[in-house]
This record gives C-alpha cells, structure tokens and sequence, in this order.
C-alpha cells in the first residue's frame, strides 16, 4: 500500500486558509488509507501481515470503525488478536511479570494507519522543499500562507536538505512565513483578551474572535475527525 505524492495537492492546501497546510494534507493521506484498510487491502497478504505485527493505535481504530465496514474492522483486528495471544500465558515471579509488561506496552505502541501516513508525510516535507526550488510561482505561495502547526514547521526544518543548493533560503522563507504567523496569533489572542476588559467591551472582536481555535492549530495541529 502506497501513497502517490500530488504536487497539486500541495499547491491547492497551501492557499486555502488553515493555519496549517500540511494538516489538511495529512488528513487527505490519512482518508485514503483508511479507505484501503477498510476495502480491497484487507484482503492482501502484506496488510494482514502489518496489521497483525502493529495493530492500530486507538484513534485509528475508532475512524475505522466509525465507518460502514465493520466486517473489514474485525478481519483485520482479530488477526492482531491472534498475534498477541502469547502475551496472557501464564507468568512467574516478579521479573518476568515486569517483562511481560513491557511487552504488552510495547505491542500498543505501534499503528500501522500511523506508520503509513508518516512515510506519505515523510514524502510530502521533501516534495514542498522541493517545489521551493522547481517552481518560482511557489515560492510565492509558500510565502504567503498562515503557517503551520509546531511539528509539521519542525518536520519542514528536519528535511530542508531537500531544497539542496537553496537549502539556507528556504530555510529563511520557512523562518520568515513561521514567525510572522505565530505574531499574528499572538497579536490575535491578544485583542481577545483586551476584548475582556470592560472598557473594550463594545469594540469588535474581527478575527480574534476565532482566536483560541486557531491557536490549538498552531500549537497542536488540527484535531482528528
């Protein structure tokens, strides 16, 4: 199972308004995965076989069974059952209870609706950095949106070698658009708070009334649906 990487995806997101573009992308990754685990990749052997070795984190498991095919669900769900029946034999001694439940920490740690939305995203952070140098009209664009949340700005960071020769601009144009937008977010949760002041109290809110909510973006990203 394997994610396409749509440039135009990319330019689409980056001109709307979300105060992060790559959050709306990633929620455009994450739907058609879902989609797959829940029609004709069940039925492959290399999907059993990761889901079975990584399960689904809880999020993901309440999207998938939020949807219509719940027969999909419970194939996939009981194949991961049946490789982690081992972890309720039968333990002795204080040691081994502390081992078992390490194991069983362990075998809720992984995802694999998680594991394949990073790498897409892995692909998306390069693909940007890459545009950047490809396309002068892009530069534009990135330069003229809201930002992005806290771990996609650092993820961007982390894969600027992407860019190669412009790496220290885009680096800049990454720094510039980021620090701008947190201002602006700031300055926003500001008035909000001004707005609270009995003395300001028929001033008109503007765009700090959405204030907080946009602040949760920026700091957190965008919430799953």
């Amino acid at each position: 199972m394997s994610y396409h990487i749509d440039t135009g995806l990319i330019k689409e997101k980056f001109v709307e308004t979300s105060e992060c573009p790559l959050c709306a992308i990633k929620k455009v990754a994450e739907e058609q995965f879902l989609h797959e685990f829940l029609n004709d990749a069940v039925m492959e052997d290399n999907t059993r076989i990761k889901v079975g070795k990584t399960g689904f984190c809880a999020q993901h498991f309440d999207m998938l069974f939020s949807r219509r095919n719940k027969l999909s669900v419970a194939l996939q769900i009981g194949t991961r059952a049946d490789k982690i029946t081992h972890l309720f034999t039968p333990v002795s001694g204080v040691g081994a209870a502390k081992k078992r439940a390490a194991e069983i920490e362990k075998s809720l740690s992984g995802c694999a609706v998680c594991e394949l939305v990073e790498e897409s995203m892995v692909k998306y952070y390069k693909t940007v950095a890459q545009l950047f140098v490809r396309e002068k009209n892009f530069i534009k664009t990135l330069l003229s949106c809201k930002g992005f949340c806290m771990h996609h700005y650092a993820e961007l960071l982390k894969y600027s070698a992407s860019a190669g020769f412009a790496a220290k601009q885009y680096l800049a144009a990454l720094s510039s658009v980021q620090s701008k937008n947190f201002e602006r977010i700031k300055t926003e949760l500001k008035a909000f708070c001004d707005k609270h002041d009995y003395r300001r109290a028929n001033e008109p809110l503007g765009t700090a009334e959405t204030a907080l909510p946009r602040t949760r973006i920026k700091f957190y990203g965008e919430k799953p649906e």
